[in-house]
């Protein structure tokens, strides 16, 4: 079976490819999908991140810790 291959410039990512676009921990996007605190939909038995809407979360959450939260 074939791999598909990497589309850095697809909305909807794999955890494991969403770490590599991000930076962020492949643990810590898991986790994030099972709470249901970023933007997220299972297919099957596996989740698809929506990362422009999660860089978009990130950097909204960014902008209110430099406020302090204001």
């Amino acid at each position: 079976m074939s791999r598909r291959a990497f589309e850095a410039t697809a909305p909807f990512q794999s955890i494991r490819n969403t770490a590599r676009i991000t930076g962020l921990s492949a643990f810590y996007l898991r986790e994030r999908c099972k709470a249901q605190t970023i933007p997220v939909i299972k297919v099957g038995s596996e989740y698809r991140i929506n990362v422009p809407l999660l860089l978009e979360q990130l950097a909204h959450e960014a902008t209110q810790n430099v406020d302090g939260g204001r």
